[in-house]
């Protein structure tokens, strides 16, 4: 467990016992494709880090259309305000894989940011990081389809390269659009080759024209 956090943010600048510490009193949990790891409302009891797999973030709307706010992969530490204010959770957390979730007690967490200042600054950088995501997404809405989808292909190439392994469904989800809608605006992109497509994943083939697409 130590060597895994040794390579996780914020926990890269920990000593060697203080990661032996959280290390301690740290657990996994394996999840099934579809489970929640917890709840909008759930008591924030745990920091987690995704060791393997992919789980999204995730908001219900009024009349059940799911909005995804943030695709956490390998090596991503979520829920971020929690870890800060003790509040309960503000999103669901659903793995979209076979995942295994590592989960730290919110209480040792909380004892190493009063502890350890560094630790508290790297902490407050990523979380801020995180959450200028949360405000671009938000941003997002007065953009059209075309954009959202382009943006949300470009950020997840972020985290996977250039083949991203999406359902249509996700791409969706995380667009804020319709199923139907997607499909059609992939087909587009899909007809002037900026990208390629096969079942459950995209690959983007010119990205810089998917880049004008975004900022058009």
């Amino acid at each position: 467990m130590q060597d895994f956090l040794a390579g996780v943010e914020p926990f890269k600048r920990l000593s060697l016992s203080e990661r032996q510490r959280l290390s301690a009193v740290s657990r996994e949990r394996r999840y099934s494709k579809g489970e929640m790891v917890f709840r909008t409302g759930d008591p924030s009891d745990a920091i987690c880090i995704v060791k393997s797999g992919r789980v999204h973030l995730m908001k219900f709307l009024e009349g059940g259309q799911a909005s995804t706010t943030c695709v956490m992969t390998s090596g991503d530490t979520f829920c971020c305000l929690p870890a800060l204010d003790q509040k309960p959770y503000p999103v669901d957390a659903i793995a979209a894989t076979d995942s295994i979730v590592v989960r730290i007690p919110t209480s040792s967490f909380q004892t190493l940011l009063e502890k350890n200042p560094v630790f508290l600054k790297d902490s407050l950088c990523l979380f801020c990081d995180r959450l200028r995501q949360v405000e671009h997404k938000s941003c997002m809405a007065y953009d059209s389809v075309e954009q959202r989808l382009a943006q949300a292909l470009l950020t997840l190439s972020k985290k996977f390269g250039s083949t991203i392994p999406l359902t249509k469904h996700e791409l969706a989800e995380l667009a804020s659009t319709t199923v139907e809608t997607t499909i059609r605006v992939l087909s587009q992109l899909k007809k002037q080759g900026i990208i390629k497509s096969s079942r459950g994943s995209t690959t983007i083939a010119k990205p810089q024209l998917l880049e004008d697409l975004a900022s058009s």
